[in-house]
């Protein structure tokens, strides 16, 4: 008798049924998420006229250029959780040190979290600039810049740093 109410039991009765929709159903639910994701995040990494960066890196290739021409360097001196930057500038064949320099932090992923900073000049060789807020830690591009030379390099950002730019 007991194998004739096992038999009459109803389908939905039976977890290898469930088992078996359920895996299948996740599978689609999962699919969903997936293009949600991908339609509604921003590739912050993707340039949208590539093409014209692409052009534009001549332009890139004679400031760093007029800079090695120049013998220019500096070093930046800052504290990440701090909102000081110091420069100290290496003039090299300028003529004099600039009134303000243009200081950029620019992160390695996030194009959303980039800074540009104004670097006012002090004493001799010295600039100074204000962050709004603080450079979190992980890889960060930076680039000190005048109109006819700039100045680059790739560190890691922690505590406290001091980053060297040299003309090459």
């Amino acid at each position: 008798m007991t194998m004739l109410t096992e038999q009459s039991k109803p389908w939905y009765k039976y977890p290898l049924v469930w088992m078996m929709v359920l895996i299948p159903f996740t599978a689609v639910i999962m699919g969903v998420v997936m293009i949600w994701l991908a339609v509604d995040t921003d590739d912050g990494l993707v340039a949208d006229d590539y093409y014209k960066l692409g052009l534009e890196i001549n332009d890139v290739i004679s400031l760093d250029r007029k800079a090695s021409e120049l013998k220019l360097s500096a070093v930046i001196d800052f504290d990440s959780v701090g909102k000081v930057i110091n420069l100290k500038f290496d003039k090299g064949l300028l003529e004099s040190y600039p009134d303000t320099l243009q200081f950029s932090f620019q992160h390695a992923t996030h194009a959303g979290s980039d800074v540009l900073v104004a670097l006012d000049h002090g004493i001799d060789d010295q600039y100074i600039g204000h962050l709004q807020q603080a450079i979190s830690k992980g890889v960060w591009y930076f680039e000190v810049s005048d109109a006819d030379w700039k100045l680059n390099a790739r560190s890691y950002v922690r505590a406290k740093n001091i980053i060297h730019l040299y003309s090459e």
